[in-house]
């Protein structure tokens, strides 16, 4: 699939722009990414920051995670992994990104966060439930190892399954 004529893309921009402007906070967070990626207008950490801010402050669920991203690499603000765990915690019933997240944080230890095989496992089982392949695949490994879970082959065999017929 190819990519819009950079013309037809810069009116996207504007359009988006003018929509996060009005107040509509997917608009809002998907415009915080687009300065965060730097692809349609230039990379700016710190307006992609502010964007993700009023969309969360808006509700937008998923901005809470991209908030969370600044804060957990100090993109845009202060590194702060305390709040980046707080925003996750935030839309963890609601975003699998987050499930994902949280799963790999207590996995590692990250984020303030004492290593915690099983309740990493416990949000990436959360997470397959939902529907995440993402999570299910991580669920798959955490049943196979043995690792914040049960070793169960069978368990393992049906989050492979789901993952790879996503």
């Amino acid at each position: 699939r190819s990519s819009p004529p950079r013309r037809n893309r810069r009116s996207l921009v504007r359009m988006l722009r003018e929509k996060a402007e009005m107040g509509d906070p997917k608009a809002m967070s998907d415009l915080g990414a687009t300065y965060f990626q730097g692809d349609e207008l230039p990379r700016d950490h710190s307006t992609a920051f502010a964007w993700f801010e009023r969309s969360a402050t808006a509700g937008y669920t998923l901005a809470f995670v991209n908030l969370a991203t600044c804060y957990r690499e100090g993109l845009g603000c202060p590194k702060d992994e305390r709040k980046a765990l707080e925003c996750y915690k935030v839309v963890a019933e609601v975003e699998t990104d987050a499930m994902e997240l949280l799963g790999e944080i207590h996995m590692n230890g990250d984020c303030g966060v004492a290593k915690d095989p099983r309740e990493g496992a416990y949000w990436f089982r959360r997470g397959a439930e939902a529907g995440s392949l993402e999570c299910s695949y991580r669920w798959g490994v955490c049943c196979a190892t043995g690792t914040g879970a049960e070793r169960d082959f069978g368990n393992a065999a049906e989050a492979f399954r789901f993952a790879a017929e996503r």
